[in-house]
């Protein structure tokens, strides 16, 4: 089945977050099986339209500051989408930033983002009906300096756009993509000491100020979902130390309204020498992402189960959710 076809077929037939593959080790699924839900609780049956949640093979969100760690289950999937809010306008553009843990263990993760996994799901992304555009931009997983990256280790990519992000409407996306995620990082200063595995704090800071004001000044829109897309083969571990919910909150400031951010966390479930080669157990990364499943905007994809294509392109449910729940700034 073409890409288009598919993920049409997935994003009607689901309004929550969609979880396909499986845990760390043996019974890997295929990435057609996992859990979906709404709200933030979760059950066995299926999924609803609105109000209450359903949802299989997963737990949907933890308790208490940090939320708690995925339920194994059969899914490497966490998260939920809320109820349709009231006023509810929808929207129609999509900011997202990529934060990559540039680790030389991550060369393969790494490898499959620039050449398998943003292509589907840029694709994907605009094959929602209510979107009409999204920029993108990426930097590593070093808040120091948190500016978006505009070049690769071959060079500057030169994206079309002329910004520090990259825009759907290039006719070399792509490749502008494939150019930046080739990540460049002699202007690092984190030590490498565990303080360049902060792809979240990385993503928060590059929205805050400074950074907001002057080098990646003019990204976030005002009428713009915020998506963010962290991925490690280690673990969040923000430098100075922050809780989940600490970082939960700073992105969600960046723009005023928890259900206009989407969070999609990619870490290992599970320590586990997996496709991709070995992972941490991303303890950290996944009670973050409980914190934004409790307001149904969190998604977690196992790295152990592999094929990084279908975590994020199942994410869609979950973005298209927000997207139609989406709160207008006031006027």
């Amino acid at each position: 089945m073409e890409l288009r076809a598919w993920c049409a077929a997935l994003c009607a037939g689901m309004m929550g977050v969609v979880g396909c593959g499986g845990s760390s080790g043996e019974n890997q699924g295929s990435g057609s099986s996992g859990a979906s839900g709404t709200g933030s609780s979760s059950g066995t049956g299926s999924s609803s339209g609105t109000g209450s949640s359903s949802g299989t093979g997963s737990s949907s969100g933890g308790s208490g500051e940090g939320g708690g760690l995925l339920d194994p289950g059969s899914s490497g999937a966490l998260g939920g989408t809320g109820g349709q809010g009231a006023g509810s306008a929808g929207c129609e553009h999509v900011d997202v930033v990529f934060a990559l843990d540039n680790s030389s263990s991550m060369n393969e993760e790494k490898e499959s983002m620039r050449d398998v996994v943003f292509p589907a799901f840029a694709q994907a992304l605009l094959n929602i009906k209510s979107i009409k555009d999204f920029r993108a931009a990426v930097l590593d997983a070093c808040p120091s300096p948190a500016n978006f990256h505009t070049r690769g280790n071959a060079g500057e990519c030169t994206f079309q756009s002329g910004e520090v992000w990259m825009d759907s409407s290039s006719t070399a996306l792509t490749s502008e993509f494939q150019c930046v995620a080739d990540l460049y990082s002699d202007d690092m200063e984190c030590s490498g000491n565990s303080d360049d595995e902060q792809p979240a704090s990385a993503v928060a800071a590059a929205l805050e100020a400074p950074f907001s004001e002057e080098a990646n000044a003019g990204f976030l829109r005002d009428d713009a979902l915020l998506v963010v897309v962290a991925i490690t083969d280690e673990d969040e571990q923000p430098v100075p130390r922050q809780s989940p919910q600490e970082i939960h909150d700073r992105l969600v400031a960046t723009k005023g309204e928890a259900k206009n951010v989407v969070f999609l966390g990619i870490g290992g479930q599970t320590e586990c020498d997996g496709v991709y080669g070995s992972a941490d157990e991303a303890q950290n990364m996944q009670r973050l992402v409980s914190t934004f499943a409790e307001d149904g905007r969190g998604f977690f994809w196992d790295l152990c189960a592999g094929r990084l294509e279908d975590g994020l392109t199942n994410a869609l449910s979950t973005i298209e959710a927000a997207c139609e729940e989406f709160v207008p700034p006031p006027r």
